[in-house]
């Protein structure tokens, strides 16, 4: 390791190397962050949200701990112990106007194992969401459930062996989600064990949804995955006369059904669609029913799945079911079922943008509060790309954006009592592209008021 007093020369390439003590940060762009977190108050909200009281005189602060935990995410970080990714903190924390930013993981891991229950962390963070949300502008969309598999690679509490279609019998968490379809903000959250069945407290949990934007957005539907399959969920929805299409399972009996179908439309190349009523042996009643085959030889990307009991008489189509009451035609119904594609692009946006695989602790409680903080920020990145970024970029994710506009060198210093950051950038289109964003977050209004004639 070369000392900052060493007499030995540097050079590569005839470049000399020597050392600055200088404050410099990689992360430039997080000024962004620091304007839009002051024009939603943020620090206001997180102290009264995180509900953990510090009794030393010395302690960081419960803002400072989660957004040193916030920019580990936008930095891309996985792991508390990635808290390394933000280099020297000094600049940053002035920047954020905080005394100083965590400097060891374990300050963040000690933070959130003091979380014992998290319903009250939930609630808090969702009520604060609400606030910021745009409803009136979102006016209306299709509330989609689903859930997913999260592997876990230690004992952790509730991380136990159950449906897990990538690593068999990997132990893992098995959380619901619910977001909105097209506008891709996540409502609720709700971490469970990984032995549960796909429907485990599905009611409930569409419960507690329903509750958050009532009055606030018009719901004209509800999306869900196979996970949502259940008799008891679809009865609660059309007690509640909602118009609902949910990914049917290819149970045997259904199957069969299928076989015998004889009615095929075609729609595209080597793609049917047939629509039919069934009821399982101990359900109530009849309901739609929607079919789609593709045929694998002429479609190589043919989704769906096969039919396992009738494998050789139908194995060149692969088949997707979805139980609907939705009263447009088949085909309209097929065409909604394919913006599903967008829930699973939400999904990945979490896990790989926003790790919502990573930063699991020993303890379930303080596993899920981890997890609702990203949930949050994910939350708070959407908005902030839908009111501060140009159009193009609205739909860009973070990795995308990171090293656009975050991931920055900037030198931190001073003009007389004031401190200035200099953003290094030749790039003339940049400075403007800046000045634009700050302006964007100036202008902006936060309308908290929600559309309260939604359900009318």
């Amino acid at each position: 390791m070369v000392q900052q007093n060493t007499t030995t020369k540097l050079e590569v390439n005839k470049v000399k190397i020597e050392f600055t003590d200088k404050e410099i940060t990689a992360y430039g762009g997080y000024s962004l962050l620091a304007k839009f977190f002051d024009k939603i108050a943020l620090r206001k909200e997180l102290d009264n949200i995180i509900g953990v009281k510090e009794s030393s005189p010395n302690a960081t602060g419960i803002y400072a701990k989660i957004i040193g935990f916030i920019l580990i995410l936008f930095a891309g970080g996985e792991r508390f112990s990635h808290l390394l990714y933000l280099g020297s903190k000094e600049s940053l924390a002035k920047l954020f106007k905080i005394k100083r930013l965590p400097q060891a993981s374990t300050t963040l891991t000690r933070l959130f194992n003091k979380i014992l229950s998290t319903e009250k962390v939930a609630c808090a963070l969702w009520e604060y969401t609400s606030k910021l949300l745009p409803w009136q502008a979102l006016q209306k969309d299709w509330l989609s459930f689903d859930s997913t598999v999260i592997e876990r690679y230690g004992a952790q509490e509730g991380a136990k062996k159950g449906y897990n279609p990538k690593k068999h019998g990997r132990p893992s968490h098995h959380p619901l989600i619910a977001f909105l379809n097209k506008n891709k903000y996540v409502i609720n959250f709700k971490n469970r064990d990984g032995n549960v069945s796909c429907s485990y407290n599905v009611c409930d949990f569409f419960k507690e949804t329903l509750e958050r934007i009532q009055d606030k957005i018009c719901i004209e539907g509800i999306l869900g995955d196979s996970g949502f399959y259940d008799e008891a969920f679809i009865e609660m929805l059309e007690n509640a006369d909602k118009t609902y299409i949910i990914a049917a399972r290819l149970y045997w009996p259904l199957q069969r059904k299928i076989y015998s179908l004889k009615d095929w439309q075609p729609v595209d190349d080597g793609i049917d669609i047939a629509e039919f009523t069934f009821t399982h042996q101990a359900w109530s009643k009849e309901r739609r029913y929607i079919a789609v085959r593709q045929n694998i030889e002429q479609r190589k990307q043919a989704m769906g799945k096969q039919m396992k009991l009738f494998e050789n008489e139908c194995k060149q189509y692969r088949y997707s079911v979805w139980i609907a009451s939705s009263k447009e035609a088949a085909y309209d119904v097929w065409l909604r079922c394919r913006q599903r594609a967008n829930d699973e692009n939400t999904i990945k946006e979490l896990k790989e943008d926003f790790a919502l695989g990573g930063f699991c602790l020993q303890k379930f409680a303080p596993t899920e509060a981890a997890m609702l903080v990203r949930v949050f920020t994910y939350n708070l990145f959407t908005l902030f790309r839908t009111v501060v970024m140009q159009q193009k970029e609205k739909i860009e994710r973070l990795k995308t954006l990171r090293y656009k506009y975050f991931v920055i060198p900037a030198q931190f210093g001073r003009r007389g009592r004031h401190y200035v950051l200099r953003i290094s950038t030749p790039w003339q289109g940049i400075k403007q592209k800046f000045a634009q964003l700050f302006a964007n977050i100036n202008q902006w209004v936060i309308n908290n008021h929600g559309n309260c004639n939604a359900f009318g």
